[in-house]
């Protein structure tokens, strides 16, 4: 009975690579359907109001009900909202960050009221919505901003970092960058990890 119902799996399996071909799908279109049917796609970050990564500047600014600034140096160009924005139960600064025309980090930088207590919530927040966290590296964190402000952070400084993951990849950092201030970090999956190596042609 067992083998039987193993052999009738597999040729369920085996009718449903062929219809992904049938239809149209490519040389490998009934393996990723199969694949999409058993694993399921991963599902995009999206942010608020509907921002995604490898917007434009103009289309975040579409979706973006506060007021913004922009700024641009070289490839990199920011998004600062002109009064604070509402987060949680809370408000901050908040930073779109683009590299060549596209979205690729977010930041929220929290400057007032920034408790040890608020700061412990918005952990739990942060893990209701993104799973366990695990501690993050403040030489990582500084990494990431270096690109766009070097030395912005002073790596000592950096201190309760923590990290999640959402499901595409994109990497989520909370930590203090000061005394008394802290920020969440939003990095797109794609930005790669090479800081300001040349990697062209390795």
């Amino acid at each position: 009975m067992k083998l039987t119902r193993i052999t009738a799996f597999l040729c369920t399996l085996v009718l449903l690579a062929l219809c992904g071909q049938a239809e149209g799908e490519g040389e490998n279109g009934g393996i990723s359907s199969i694949r999409d049917l058993l694993m399921g796609e991963k599902e995009a970050f999206s942010f608020r109001n509907g921002v995604s990564w490898g917007m434009t500047p103009e289309q975040v600014s579409a979706l973006e009900e506060m007021p913004m600034e922009q700024r641009t140096s070289a490839d990199w160009a920011v998004m600062i909202t002109a009064e604070p924005a509402p987060v949680s139960r809370f408000s901050a600064d908040l930073v779109y960050i683009f590299y060549q025309n596209a979205l690729r980090m977010i930041t929220y930088q929290f400057q007032q009221d920034c408790s040890t207590l608020n700061y412990q919530y918005l952990t739990g927040a942060l893990s209701v919505k993104y799973g366990e966290s695990k501690e993050a590296k403040p030489a990582v964190i500084k990494g990431w901003m270096d690109r766009i402000y070097q030395n912005y952070y002073r790596q000592e400084l950096i201190r309760n970092a923590l990290e999640w993951n959402a499901e595409d990849g994109t990497s989520i950092y909370l930590y203090y960058y000061t005394e008394n201030a802290y920020a969440i970090l939003y990095v797109c999956p794609v930005s790669g990890g090479a800081g300001s190596y040349d990697t062209n042609g390795l």
